[in-house]
């Protein structure tokens, strides 16, 4: 009977663990970039109304916007299927119906993460959490007038 030292051991025990560990790391990047069907990057091309503001109801008044009132009581994005996207949202200026944003660009998708370039605002960049039923946006403040540094905005996918 042969007999097995601690190093003959490990010998034996190293390669497999390299295997398994390629193995483990192989599943993990595979899954990287699934989607909740598991077929690459996620569909999120449709159009989607906005819910929510910080976690407020429509209507929102904008914070931080000095002598001007500007209150959101509407938006839509729409994520096109080549990758462009448009956002518009209305509402009121200092009591008058206004555009209050108007936004338009590109957007890549990797696995759930979104995210967006203005060509509206020179380049900036934003980007989303997608869901198969909602896109959470985290948007600077200064792209809606206001001194506030983000502001995090859900949109629901229409039906």
């Amino acid at each position: 009977m042969p007999s097995f030292t601690k190093s003959s051991h490990f010998r034996f025990a190293k390669p497999l663990l390299v295997l398994a560990l390629g193995a483990a790391l192989a599943t993990l990047a595979a899954c990287g970039s699934d989607t909740t069907n598991g077929t690459g990057p996620m569909d999120v091309s449709g159009s989607y109304t906005l819910a929510t503001v910080d976690g407020n109801t429509l209507p929102y008044t904008i914070p931080g916007t000095g002598d001007n009132v500007r209150v959101v009581t509407s938006a839509t994005a729409t994520l096109n299927t080549d990758n462009s996207y448009t956002v518009v949202a209305s509402g009121t200026e200092n009591g008058s119906d206004s555009q209050i944003l108007t936004d338009a660009g590109t957007y890549t998708v990797s696995g759930s993460t979104v995210t967006f370039t203005s060509s509206t605002f020179g380049g900036s960049s934003y980007s989303a959490v997608a869901t198969s039923s909602t896109i959470t946006v985290t948007v600077p403040g200064p792209i809606v007038g206001s001194d506030n540094v983000t502001f995090s905005l859900v949109f629901d996918k229409a039906t």
